[in-house]
Order: C-alpha cells, then structure tokens, then sequence
C-alpha cells in the first residue's frame, strides 16, 4: 500500500493498480437462495483468462486478468482464481507496478484453502500468505516476512476473490440481499450485500443488460480501501463479470471486461 504523502500521477496510477491487487482477508457466510437459482447457476463461476483495461478517472492506466477453473489443491477438490494487475507500458515507465492473487477454495465446503497475494512495486516485492488448516482450527498468515497463527472458528471462510466469485453465484433478483460475515485484519464485521436494477451498459459483447451487486461493509472498506465497490454482471447463468467499480477517496477506479486474454494485444 502506498503512503498519502507523495500523490504525483504516477503514483496515483499505481495506487489504482494496487486497489484490484491488493485485499484483506474476508470471512464471509452467505443465506441460501431460492431454489430456482440454485439449479440454474453453478455454485462458482468458471470462466477465463479474461482480460480487463483499468480506467482511473476515465483515463485507460492499466490491465486485469481475471481466470477461475476447477484442479486439486493439496489432494482437495478445489476452484482456483486468479488474478493478475499491471500499469500500462507507458505508466511503468513513471511507476512499474505488477500484481498476481491466487486464491484455492474447497469445492465441497466452500471455504478457502489459501490465498496468496504477490505485489511487485518499483522492483520491491510484498507477499501475503494465509493458509487455512479447518481441521485444526488455524490460519497462518504470511505478511512482511512475519508469520503468525489465528484461530479459526471453522465457520465457511472466503477470500476477496472468492468474496466476489461466490456473490456472482448468490445473486439474485433485483431488491434482494444476502448477508455475509466479514473478517478483516481488524475483526469480523456484519454485512450484507444489496442486488441492485438491471442498467444496459456498451460491453465487449455489444449492448446488455447487466445486474449491479454491492457490498456494503459497516466500515466502507474493501480491497484494503475506503469507498464504494459495485461489480456489474451478466444475470444469466454464466453470470459472466463485466465489470468492477471501485468510487475511492482519490477518484473513480473502473475495470471493465475486454474479452478473453487469448484474443487481446497488450497496448
């Protein structure tokens, strides 16, 4: 994370990188949902490598991958999502920074079995670790080089990226909710997560009619910033992600779905 004292537009750009590349641990418990949905939509959507561009106050600054796909973990059934952030050529050359997330969630319980966040700025390297052991209770979380245990109530736990994977899944009509239990590095925290109207939005894809679906943590943080973060998708059953709207203290942070990495030229 990047001080407040030094706000040159390099640094604001880098900022804004860091925002999709960076998290606190999140513990969340999601309601059920109606039958319907639950045999329509998969438990976790499986989709990518996609690519997203990165706007800061409407200027293209950067690049997003986003892929989730089944695997083992560890002799586990598990879903893996990763993530990938990085300046554009021409921002690197003010302020180079480069970020992966990798997150394994348990296909059987739904709780994530690790998570790990890989952030390269200015060539200087910040790793976060947590791996989750539900049988003895423990998360050992990695952070600056430090390493220390927590005690876990055994409850389904979810990662940032799991978070929003998960919701893309809960999700349902327009004026529904479903609560989630939120744990920061600063405790757990109540919340719940709004479904919000259908708004026809210019896409990859041509026009559509995407779903916007808010979380609302009690202290307005998430991913490691205050603010206001909404994620528009498709509210078909690919609940295909279009994109990501991060409303900061500094500016407006937009990621928005390009199409699959395979099909685009890095600028």
């Amino acid at each position: 994370m990047i001080g407040r004292t030094n706000w040159r537009p390099g640094i604001v750009i880098a900022v804004a990188i860091l925002v999709l590349a960076s998290a606190t641990v999140l513990v969340c418990r999601a309601e059920p949902q109606g039958e319907k949905a639950a045999a329509e939509i998969s438990p976790f959507p499986l989709d990518g490598p996609n690519a997203y561009s990165v706007e800061y106050l409407g200027v293209m600054c950067g690049h997003m991958t986003l892929e989730s796909r089944f695997e083992e973990y560890r002799g586990r059934p598990a879903y893996h999502i990763i993530v990938t952030a990085r300046n554009s050529k021409f921002f690197n050359k003010i302020y180079r920074v480069d970020g992966r997330i990798d997150s394994w969630v348990d296909a059987e319980t739904m709780s994530t079995l690790a998570y790990e966040s890989n952030i390269v700025e200015r060539g200087k390297t910040k790793i976060k670790r947590y791996h989750i052991d539900p049988e003895k209770g423990v998360v050992t979380a990695e952070r600056r080089g430090k390493i220390k245990e927590i005690q876990y109530e055994g409850e389904s736990a979810l990662d940032p990226l799991a978070f929003v994977y998960r919701g893309r899944a809960l999700a349902n009509a327009t004026g529904t909710e479903f609560s989630q239990r939120i744990l920061t590095d600063h405790g757990p925290s109540e919340t719940v997560t709004q479904v919000g109207e259908l708004r026809q939005f210019r896409t990859c894809n041509g026009k559509r009619m995407l779903l916007r679906v808010q979380p609302l943590p009690a202290d307005a943080e998430m991913f490691s910033r205050k603010g206001e973060f909404v994620y528009w998708i498709d509210p078909g059953p690919d609940r295909t992600l279009y994109r990501l709207d991060f409303k900061l203290g500094f500016g407006r942070l937009l990621a928005k779905l390009q199409g699959p990495v395979a099909t685009q030229e890095t600028p």
